[in-house]
């Protein structure tokens, strides 16, 4: 597998190659073919209780977007992301590069260049689609990113694809090889069914959606199968006066033993937009499979989660105020809070817009936990990132 994998990637590069300098030397096309991509470089420092004890880590990040419209109907997209890890935690972590590769994909489209002492090299195709529309209909066959979940923090009806929030250098998402097929009934409602088959039969998801708008709320209800578990759920999205309003629920059961081992997931968000600029959010999510676990703060922001166990707590409250002091420089403070150990989790973030398509974000996560009579840290991280778009 691992050579037709490097094939592959030798056959996207000779692609690119010829696509740009094609671009270059014709305009008679060129609305049809467009590159599109940043190059971001981020440092990190972690410590668990002395600042003075740090490992760091750093990430030099390139992703490549082409997309490719032959006509009106037609669209075909590539996306790749290229990263290379270097310094301690690489090195700490002997499984480093499954952590922080995508385990919802089918295919292997993954290739490590280089993975040994405390450097990772990898790239992933995690975009590979061809879409077909045609009048009420829609079709999109490939790698693809299924966006159920309606929520901001936890996403359950996100059953194709759950996105983890602290992994928040990846800002596209995950995406899963299926078939998605989309059907307007009407501009205010639609159906949708998705397939996404497994490395084995008892990984496939497969469900049907149905969109529907009423007292100016967008709501969706679905039903299907998770892997080993029939699953079925809804979502709605809308306003109480001038704030927003959003809730997810799903149902987990296995095909056996159905009785002893269902399970639930359900969020619930509140944001408002106060007139001096400052932005508040509220989400709360329950999950019937949460343990009282502690917390590896490396696993907890690289690894992929599940929809049927969304996050290790079986409740937790997220809370966040944003606010720009100027068009160019907005900070923000979160904190989410479980009452298993009494954890908590600090999340403040700064982003000044340099120029056009450059951006530098200073980023941390603190983990607590009551230990005995007092709260001890798990585990901080500090993230210096630069970003260019292009």
């Amino acid at each position: 597998m691992k050579k037709y994998c490097r094939l592959l990637f030798l056959l996207v590069n000779v692609f690119i190659i010829h696509s740009v300098f094609a671009q270059s030397d014709s305009t008679k096309h060129v609305h049809k073919f467009s590159v599109k991509g940043y190059i971001k470089l981020m440092n990190q420092a972690s410590f668990a209780d002395d600042p003075t004890n740090l490992l760091t880590n750093n990430l030099l990040h390139n992703r490549l977007n082409f997309s490719y419209r032959p006509d009106e109907h037609f669209k075909f997209r590539l996306e790749i992301r290229n990263r290379i890890y270097y310094g301690e935690l690489v090195k700490l972590y002997p499984n480093f590069s499954s952590l922080v590769s995508n385990t919802n994909e089918t295919f292997n489209l993954t290739e490590n260049w280089v993975n040994q002492n405390s450097v990772l090299f990898q790239s992933n195709i995690d975009r590979a689609s061809a879409e077909y529309s045609y009048g009420k209909w829609d079709i999109v066959l490939g790698r693809q990113r299924i966006n159920w979940g309606m929520n901001t923090v936890w996403t359950p009806n996100d059953i194709f694809n759950t996105f983890n929030y602290f992994d928040f250098d990846y800002e596209e998402r995950p995406g899963t090889d299926a078939a998605r097929i989309q059907y307007e009934i009407n501009p205010s409602s639609s159906v949708e069914i998705a397939v996404s088959p497994g490395k084995t039969s008892y990984q496939n998801i497969g469900a049907m959606m149905y969109h529907f708008n009423k007292w100016d709320y967008d709501f969706q209800a679905f039903s299907g199968n998770y892997k080993n578990d029939f699953t079925a759920g809804a979502g709605w999205a809308g306003n109480i006066k001038d704030a927003g309003f959003k809730g997810e629920v799903s149902y987990f059961t296995p095909y056996k033993n159905y009785s002893d081992s269902a399970s639930v997931a359900a969020s619930l968000s509140l944001d408002y937009a106060f007139k001096n600029g400052v932005y508040v959010l509220v989400s709360g999510l329950y999950n019937s499979l949460g343990k009282d676990s502690s917390i590896d703060i490396v696993k907890l922001s690289t690894q992929s989660l599940s929809a049927k166990n969304i996050f290790p707590f079986k409740y937790t409250v997220f809370t966040q105020v944003s606010y720009s002091f100027t068009p160019i420089l907005r900070a923000s403070l979160g904190g989410m809070f479980s009452p298993a150990g009494n954890s908590f989790i600090i999340l403040p973030s700064v982003t000044y817009s340099i120029a056009d398509n450059w951006a530098l974000d200073l980023i941390a996560q603190s983990f607590f936990s009551e230990q005995g009579n007092s709260y001890r840290p798990l585990g901080n991280s500090i993230y210096l990132r630069i970003k260019c778009g292009f």
